[in-house]
């Protein structure tokens, strides 16, 4: 279950799959990345100066969205990663962010292991299953059972407000025989992103999910919209911070 809770004055929404872990979304209150606001640039360097220093940590692992697939794995020495939209770090005491303004936020993370990944994916990434690519390299590389991983999927726009026409249609559903995915109104497709992308973590073998209901076109007054305003918005975020210690909690 979602909810929002207060980091140090600030607004954010966590989960109660992860309510003892530092892996929670941010809202219009707690702004890191200004992005075209340059009203918000002075905010957000002071908010991320907060969350370093309440995080105990020196430096914020970052990257270069580009509604790509590719999937980074963090290096100790490296702190900013170009043409990325998915970090993965088994480092401990690393902090990771990613920004968003309606496309689907995900934090992945195993307490087993101690592992954490972040994940962007708009309409382009969920079409490439840059979720379930993600998910394989945990596996594949890390060794990681997807059993073990919680799963959150933050807030992003819903299927009442992401409208799109036939071509992106049909690279997001291509075949796929669920008629809760979509609505069909006056010639245009609203889909359920999240759900989409909920879709690919089954399919990965994820069992420990927790899905947003909120829409971020909705709920402007609360989180950042690229769509509901027009472009010119800054970003909010995903954060996480792989613990210091591998004690299985």
């Amino acid at each position: 279950m979602f909810y929002f809770d207060n980091f140090y004055g600030k607004k954010i929404l966590k989960s109660s799959l992860l309510s003892d872990y530092d892996c929670f979304f941010t809202t219009r209150d707690f702004v890191l990345t200004a992005s075209n606001r340059k009203d918000l640039e002075e905010t957000a360097d002071e908010n991320r100066k907060l969350l370093k220093d309440r995080l105990n940590v020196q430096v914020i692992v970052s990257a270069k969205q580009v509604h790509g697939d590719n999937i980074e794995t963090v290096k100790a020495d490296k702190a900013f990663y170009d043409n990325t939209d998915a970090l993965i770090s088994d480092i401990p005491n690393t902090l990771m962010l990613l920004n968003y303004a309606d496309c689907v936020p995900i934090i992945l993370y195993s307490k087993k292991d101690n592992t954490g990944s972040i994940v962007h994916a708009g309409w382009r990434g969920t079409a490439s299953e840059i979720l379930y690519k993600t998910v394989l390299k945990l596996k594949n590389e890390f060794n990681i059972n997807p059993k073990n991983v919680t799963a959150l999927i933050g807030p992003s726009i819903g299927k009442c407000c992401f409208e799109t026409h036939e071509d992106v249609f049909h690279q997001l559903i291509n075949n796929i025989d669920d008629s809760d995915l979509y609505v069909k109104k006056y010639n245009k497709y609203f889909i359920d992103l999240k759900k989409l992308n909920y879709n690919q973590l089954i399919k990965s073998g994820i069992e420990n999910i927790d899905t947003c209901s909120y829409c971020t076109c909705c709920m402007s007054d609360i989180f950042f919209s690229y769509r509901k305003e027009n472009g010119i918005t800054a970003r909010h975020s995903a954060v996480v911070k792989i613990r210091e210690d591998n004690v299985c909690q």
